[in-house]
C-alpha cells in the first residue's frame, strides 16, 4: 500500500503553499523594501485526516508509512479522489487524445518561464487551451508547473505558456509530450511524518455480530507534503 497517496485518497482537507521565498524590510522613514530569492519555488501540501482507519485494516498503510520515514519521497497524484480532483481539473477544451499529440518545443530559453509547445490541435484559434492555473507535466517528469494566464490557440504553429516557476528540469525537455490537470503527478516527502495512536474500540464485522479487539488510528499531526525537487 503507498503510504502518501493513501494519505491524499483520505483526507478530508488540503492547503496549497508554493509561494516564492520573499524578503520585506521596511526602513525607518516606513518606506517597505522587498526581495524575491530565486528557488525551485516547491509545493508544500497540508493535508488532515481523520480518525477512520481501523487498524486491523490499515496495517500495510502503517508499515508503508513507516518504511518511507520523513526522508523518502513518493510519487502521488489527485486524481483518485473524487474530494480533491477538481481542484486540479483541466480548464481548457482540448480532448484527452489533443492534449497527448502536443509536445515541447523549448522552455526556459527567453525569461526562463517560457513553455513553447507545438503539435497543436487543429482547432479554431479562440479555442482556449489553457486557463490560469492549469497543471503541466512534461515528459514522465513529476515536477507540475501551472500556466498563468489564459492561451488560446491562435494560428501558429505553436504557442507560448508562461508558468509559474521557471524549467527547474535538469535534462533535455525538447520533443517530451505533457500531461495537464489532476492526472499531473507529484513527487512528495513529508519532513513532519505523524506518529499514530491506536485507540481501542470494538469492531463489528461486515458478517454481522462478530466482535473483533481493534483500535482506531489517530495520527498525531496533519501530514505536510513537500516536492522532492532534489533530482528535478
Amino acid at each position: 500500500m503507498a503510504g502518501l497517496q493513501t494519505i491524499i485518497n483520505s483526507a478530508d482537507s488540503l492547503e496549497i503553499d508554493r509561494r516564492k521565498v520573499v524578503g520585506i524590510q521596511i526602513t525607518r522613514n516606513e518606506i517597505p523594501r522587498t526581495s524575491a530569492t530565486p528557488t525551485y519555488q516547491p509545493w508544500r501540501m497540508k493535508l488532515t485526516v481523520p480518525s477512520r482507519f481501523y487498524y486491523n485494516q490499515a496495517r500495510s498503510l502503517l508499515e508503508a508509512l513507516d518504511t518511507i520515514d520523513r526522508n523518502t519521497p513518493e510519487i502521488i497524484t489527485f486524481s483518485d479522489n473524487a474530494k480533491l480532483s477538481w481542484i486540479f481539473r483541466y480548464q481548457g477544451a482540448m480532448s484527452a487524445g489533443q492534449i497527448n499529440n502536443i509536445t515541447v518545443q523549448s522552455f526556459g530559453t527567453i525569461s526562463g518561464n517560457d513553455l513553447v509547445l507545438t503539435n497543436l490541435p487543429a482547432v479554431a484559434s479562440g479555442t482556449v487551451l489553457f486557463e490560469p492555473n492549469d497543471l503541466i507535466q512534461i515528459g514522465n517528469n513529476p515536477f507540475p508547473f501551472t500556466s498563468t494566464a489564459q492561451v488560446l490557440r491562435g494560428s501558429a504553429s505553436t504557442v507560448t505558456v508562461y508558468t509559474n516557476r521557471p524549467n527547474i528540469l535538469t535534462s533535455s525537455v525538447v520533443g517530451s509530450g505533457i500531461t495537464v490537470g489532476n492526472a499531473c503527478e507529484f513527487k512528495m516527502f513529508c519532513p513532519n511524518m505523524p506518529v499514530y495512536k491506536l485507540k481501542p474500540s470494538a469492531y463489528l464485522t461486515s458478517s454481522g455480530g462478530t466482535i473483533l479487539n481493534n483500535a482506531v488510528i489517530e495520527f498525531s499531526d496533519a501530514f505536510n507534503l513537500y516536492e522532492f525537487v532534489g533530482d528535478a
